[in-house]
């Protein structure tokens, strides 16, 4: 049996992140994208199998977290 073929994947979307670390995938580093700002925004490094990227994405979208973000985002605006 072969090993996956891990890339690292970056993502500055926090919920994607999320979603991938609770599906098991390995945090690899967090950087910020302006780090003389307090409140910048984070670069997250995942590694995923290549292959398995694009199905990923797809379940994401049509995942409940990304309903539970984008409620959390509307609430935040009220």
């Amino acid at each position: 049996m072969s090993l996956p073929n891990l890339t690292e994947h970056q993502t500055d979307d926090i919920a994607f992140a999320a979603f991938l670390r609770v599906k098991g995938y390995r945090l690899c580093r967090v950087e910020k994208l302006q780090p003389n700002r307090t409140d910048s925004k984070r670069l997250f490094t995942i590694e995923v199998p290549s292959e398995a990227l694009q199905a990923l994405k797809i379940e994401y979208v049509n995942s409940d977290l990304l309903r539970f973000h984008n409620e959390l985002i509307g609430l935040k605006k009220l």
